[in-house]
């Protein structure tokens, strides 16, 4: 079957840069599933996009489907005919469904009796007719959140659409999009080119917009910027600091890059370089440097989109640009200087946390409280933990936030230190609002970590307070985040804290009785999902959940769950796991509640006696300074004795007695067992 490249470009107005790259690859996916699911042949699916166009290459598209066999079965042939042979009212109707007459049907026969089917073959559809409603179906399948008309077409898209080129080989695919015809024709760069560009071929399709200062790769593109940036760099004897989210921005943002540096005036040194680098990059995607002793350096990159024969105009251009930027942030800075943190306090009572839940105000006092609680758990400074946990909120009211919101925790910190407040409140505030995404950093300082956790077990104890725990996609408060954030602070920070004991705290610092329970069982498959995403196996997770003392200490929990991970590999394990899995399901079907205790006297064999007589060892070299791994190693030396007893030994004996002793006897076992995790849940 012969094959052809395949092109389809959708011109746009600007497309939104954060969304670009995902919007690229989603509509080749689209395209590829579309083809796959036509029975369409095809290489290669290449994503392109540039801020005004989507593109897709497909390499070795099949010019038609294969030929299609259709096998229809009807009605079994008992019921096709009648006693005299004619066809039945089932044999005529599924004819006519068939578009023929029942002479035409074939039978086949199966292992339940003969069937009328109808077979047929007909060739594959060409692609050129089918490839149209593919690519429409792809771009109306692209997560858009809100789709534009323009004009007085019904047609939506993320932008406005201009035009439509689609070419399989050197001819062009008839088809209408979004009202346009589709042809050959692309545009080039909206400034350094002289518009339309007419492309031969797909093969032709990067070659020819590069020739009017278009590069269709979104890969290609970025490259080139990190050169460029590298290059600016190595001349500057300063480090860009790497920033992937800003670098796919950018290269969203231009379809012909050109690196330039700038600088500002190093008096702005004086403004927290966190506010100055927001500017820089919130408002400019521009990229900051650091010099050789890591301080801000009063310099910048901007990536232009246009190769100017001035640069150094585009420089003092993008030089006076940030000048407001920077003089907004040093403002704010001083303004916000003026008053404290502390007499901040009374606006965030006009600041509503949640309907429900009061406003900041509010939470920053159940904050402060609960901060000293857990300061009290740690034994750590009670008073420095309220302090915090009382201010830490305190910045959403100044300007700078307000400006630059991503700065929130960061400025209270910055406040705390101009305050005069204590340099471990002031980290706190700073911290508090750590980790800020997955895998993100953590509060280094330990007043830090305990009012991250305060604040967001008060965020998670209210919301699931009122029933409002997260579903689905709907998590506006984040609570899927911060409830991972509390369990890693804990973990993580090797901080001796019962997570139960916890969210009880904080759930009577609301003023109204909430349930601690839904939390809690959230908090525990939080983990388990955490766990599974490190490779450890739900099974080893619920061993040590549901073992008969739980752990809810999580630093012991977490240690718990590694080692019994590890022990999984000992030569006993698997042996171990069967012999308990044996043992719950005896108990089990025995209803062996109300057991009585032990008697030796009524053992009649080696075997038994021998176990109950490890059982008590083991039970024995298992104390409260008894590490986990000691445990589990102890256990393991059971197993020669379990062997041996269901060898030798028949629980289920025909005395009542005996039975019961047996049963006992295995009750004990398994009971040694749950006190350190329930390995019977093991999948082995």
């Amino acid at each position: 079957m012969a094959t052809n490249d395949f092109l389809v470009e959708i011109g746009t107005e600007e497309l939104p840069p954060k969304a670009l790259h995902k919007l690229m690859t989603s509509l080749a996916d689209a395209i590829g599933a579309g083809l796959n699911k036509a029975q369409l042949a095809h290489g290669d699916v290449e994503a392109l996009a540039t801020p005004r166009r989507l593109a897709v290459i497909v390499r070795d598209l099949a010019d038609a489907q294969p030929e299609q066999s259709i096998e229809r079965r009807g009605p079994a042939v008992t019921a096709a005919f009648d006693a005299d042979g004619n066809p039945t009212k089932a044999a005529s109707g599924f004819a006519r469904s068939c578009g023929v007459d029942v002479a035409d049907l074939d039978q086949m026969e199966t292992e339940k009796g003969s069937w009328l089917v109808y077979r047929e073959r007909k060739p594959g559809e060409q692609t050129v007719t089918l490839i149209g409603s593919i690519v429409e179906a792809a771009a109306a399948s692209l997560p858009i959140e809100r789709p534009m008309r323009w004009g007085a077409s019904r047609a939506e898209f993320v932008r406005p659409v201009h035009w439509i080129v689609m070419l399989m080989g050197k001819d062009v695919v008839p088809a209408n999009l979004f009202g346009l015809d589709t042809g050959r024709t692309s545009r080039g760069h909206r400034f350094m080119s002289t518009g339309e560009v007419s492309i031969a071929s797909p093969n032709d399709y990067e070659e020819a917009l590069e020739a009017h200062k278009v590069i269709a790769s979104f890969e290609k593109r970025r490259a080139i910027i990190q050169t460029q940036l590298d290059t600016i760099q190595a001349a500057q004897a300063a480090n860009v600091v790497p920033d992937a989210e800003l670098l796919d921005e950018v290269t969203s943002l231009v379809e012909w890059p050109a690196a330039l540096c700038g600088e500002f005036d190093p008096a702005f040194l004086d403004v927290p370089e966190e506010a100055l680098i927001s500017a820089m990059k919130s408002h400019q995607r521009y990229f900051h440097l650091r010099d050789n002793a890591g301080k801000l350096a009063p310099a910048f990159i901007a990536v232009a989109n246009i190769d100017s024969r001035n640069p150094a105009s585009v420089i003092a251009g993008n030089e006076r640009v940030i000048v407001p930027r920077l003089s907004d942030a040093s403002f704010f800075f001083r303004q916000d200087s003026k008053s404290t943190l502390e007499s901040k306090l009374e606006r965030l009572a006009h600041i509503v946390f949640q309907g429900k839940l009061g406003s900041y105000f509010d939470k920053a006092r159940r904050v402060e409280a609960l901060a000293g609680d857990i300061a009290e758990m740690l034994s750590d400074d009670i008073d420095k933990a309220r302090r915090a946990g009382l201010l830490c909120k305190t910045d959403l009211v100044t300007d700078m936030v307000g400006e630059f919101p991503e700065l929130q925790g960061i400025m209270g910190g910055y406040y705390a230190r101009v305050d005069g407040e204590d340099d471990a409140v002031a980290d706190a505030i700073a911290e508090h609002y750590l980790p800020v995404q997955s895998g993100g950093a953590l509060p280094v300082t330990r007043a830090g970590q305990i009012i991250a956790i305060a604040d967001k077990l008060d965020t998670l104890t209210g919301l699931f307070g009122i029933g409002q725990p997260p579903t689905g996609s709907r998590d506006p408060f984040a609570l899927r985040r911060q409830s991972i954030g509390v369990l890693r602070i804990c973990i993580e920070c090797a901080l001796p804290l019962d997570i139960v004991a916890l969210v009880n705290l904080a759930t009577t610092r609301h003023d109204r009785d909430f349930d601690p329970a839904p939390l809690i069982e959230y908090l525990f498959e939080r983990l388990a999902v955490s766990y599974q995403e490190q490779g450890i196996p739900v099974d080893t997770f619920n061993a040590v959940r549901y073992a008969g003392e739980p752990v809810t200490e999580l630093t012991q929990f977490d240690h718990q769950v590694r080692a019994l991970q590890a022990f999984r590999g000992h030569d006993s394990a698997e042996a171990l796991v069967a012999a308990n899995k044996r043992v719950a399901n005896i108990l089990r079907q025995a209803d062996a509640d109300g057991l009585p205790g032990i008697s030796p006297a009524l053992f009649d064999s080696d075997a038994e006696s021998g176990l109950h007589a490890e059982v008590n060892r083991v039970k024995a070299g298992i104390g409260p300074d008894t590490s986990y791994e000691a445990q589990l190693a102890l256990l393991a030396e059971l197993r020669p004795a379990i062997d041996r007893y269901f060898d030798d030994v028949l629980v289920m004996a025909e005395d009542a007695r005996v039975k019961q002793n047996r049963l006992a006897t295995l009750a004990d076992m398994r009971a040694l067992f749950m006190g350190v995790a329930d390995v019977s849940l093991l999948q082995m």
